[in-house]
C-alpha cells in the first residue's frame, strides 16, 4: 500500500509533481476560520498536501458553503466572525453575485405556506454542500486512519437546523470523545461499527450550531452497497 502521506487524500495518487503543483489543503477550508480569529488565536490549523489541480476545484464550492451558512450563525462567537468577514469583501465589491444567490434562498413563505413568526426556510445546492461535507470527511478519515477514502464511495448525509433535533443515529455517538482543534470553529467525532459491515458514522459541527451526519462503510467494504457501479 502506498504511504497514506506521500499519497494526495483527494484523489489517491502519489505527490510526485514539482511544488509548484502540490497545496498545503487545510481541514476544514481555511476561510471557514476568520481572518480576525486567525491572527488573534494564532491558529495552526491541520493541513496535508494535496496536488493543486485536486484542491482547486472545490474552490467555489467551498465559497458557497460559507456564504450559505454564515447568515445562520452570525450569533455565534465564530460564525459572526466569519460573517463580518464576508459583509466587509461585499461591501468591497467581492462575491457580489454569490451573496445575492445565497440571499434569494432564503423564503418567507416556501409554496405558498405561512411560516410561524420569526421563521424563513434556507434553501441550498445540495451537490455544493455535501461535496465540501464530504471532502472534509474524507480529509479527517485520512488523517484518523491513514487510509485513502474514495470519492465515489457510497455515502449519505443528514444536516439538522439549528435547534433540530438530530436522528437517532446521531445518539449512537454521545460517548465518543471530541476532536478538533478549535471547537468552536469545527469539531467532530465519529464511530466505526465493526460488527456491522464496518460502518462509520461521523458527526461534524460547524460554528458552533451547524450539525451533519455522514454514513458510509470501510473503503475496503465488499457488500452488495459498496459493489453497486
Amino acid at each position: 500500500m502506498q504511504d497514506a502521506f506521500k499519497i494526495c487524500y483527494l484523489c489517491g495518487y502519489p505527490l510526485d509533481a514539482g511544488p509548484e503543483e502540490i497545496d498545503d489543503d487545510h481541514i476544514p477550508p481555511r476561510q471557514f476560520h476568520s481572518r480576525e480569529i486567525r491572527v488573534s488565536e494564532k491558529l495552526n490549523l491541520l493541513t496535508f498536501p494535496t496536488h493543486r489541480k485536486c484542491n482547486c476545484t472545490y474552490q467555489l464550492d467551498e465559497e458557497y458553503f460559507i456564504h450559505t451558512f454564515a447568515p445562520i450563525v452570525m450569533d455565534t462567537f465564530s460564525g459572526g466572525s466569519v460573517w463580518r468577514e464576508l459583509l466587509g469583501q461585499y461591501r468591497k465589491g467581492r462575491n457580489v453575485r454569490l451573496n445575492r444567490k445565497v440571499l434569494g434562498e432564503f423564503q418567507k413563505r416556501p409554496s405558498g405556506l405561512y411560516l410561524p413568526p420569526g421563521k424563513v426556510v434556507k434553501r441550498f445546492d445540495p451537490q455544493r454542500v455535501w461535496r465540501v461535507v464530504w471532502k472534509i470527511t474524507r480529509g479527517l478519515f485520512f488523517h484518523e486512519y491513514k487510509v485513502f477514502l474514495p470519492e465515489d464511495k457510497p455515502r449519505q448525509f443528514d444536516i439538522m437546523s439549528p435547534g433540530e433535533k438530530p436522528p437517532d443515529e446521531f445518539f449512537l455517538l454521545p460517548d465518543e470523545p471530541i476532536y478538533g482543534r478549535y471547537p468552536g470553529i469545527f469539531a467532530y467525532k465519529f464511530r466505526k461499527f465493526e460488527d456491522f459491515f464496518n460502518f462509520h458514522i461521523w458527526a461534524l459541527l460547524f460554528w458552533d450550531k451547524i450539525i451533519t451526519l455522514v454514513y458510509f462503510h470501510d473503503p475496503g467494504c465488499t457488500c452488495d452497497v459498496c459493489r453497486r457501479p
